[in-house]
């Protein structure tokens, strides 16, 4: 009887300890709200990226990262493919949250402004047009090159995108100018494109 015991109680010990640990929701909560009020995009994307890394998430914790990640590539018309995916990914993970109506209302919008962007990208563009679809698109890598390598200056938003991803760094003389032709505008002024070391 007393083998018995002992024996119930180290399957219970090791039925424990194959528990998979689960992240801290409290920590998890201030996570999120430290990114929600984050004004960078690309922050945001980077740093739920990082969430949705991990493997000790709840269900509750990636859905909600999911939507996070997938609203915020939305409503800043920054890759709306990956927008979709995190949609669907949340839908999968949590059918019957109330927020999957929204969703399917974003979808929509999202597979328009890519078919748009598709037939765009396919004709004649200028180049500023051209690094807003790609963006769109999902491709900002592609996007910050073609501008460097045209010696063109990027808009004013433009710029506080690529500066933000880490692609244009303020200069101290040295490094390749952003604004190379014409009359300079005080948006540019003093602003290099990164060395391959500082891009982040």
């Amino acid at each position: 009887m007393f083998r018995i015991i002992l024996s119930v109680a180290a399957i219970g010990l090791a039925a424990c300890e194959t528990l998979p640990p689960t992240y801290d929701p409290v920590l998890f909560a201030s996570e999120v709200e430290a990114i929600n009020t984050n004004p960078s995009i690309v922050a945001k994307d980077r740093e739920l990226s990082r969430i949705l890394a991990r493997e000790d998430l709840t269900i509750e914790q990636r859905a909600s990262s999911l939507f996070l990640r997938g609203q915020s590539r939305f409503e800043g018309r920054f890759n709306m493919p990956g927008a979709i995916e995190d949609f669907n990914a949340f839908s999968l993970l949590a059918p019957e949250d109330p927020r999957t109506a929204t969703i399917a209302r974003h979808e929509v919008f999202a597979a328009t402004e890519i078919e748009n962007a598709q037939r765009r990208l396919a004709q004649l563009q200028t180049l500023s047009d051209w690094f807003d679809d790609k963006v769109l698109m999902g491709d900002l890598d592609a996007a910050a090159l073609r501008y460097k390598s045209s010696g063109l200056t990027p808009t004013d938003q433009q710029l506080y995108l690529l500066k933000e991803a880490g692609y244009v760094c303020v200069g101290d003389g040295a490094g390749v100018l952003v604004h190379q032709f014409g009359e300079l505008p005080d948006y540019a002024a003093n602003l290099v494109w990164c060395a391959p070391a500082d891009l982040s």
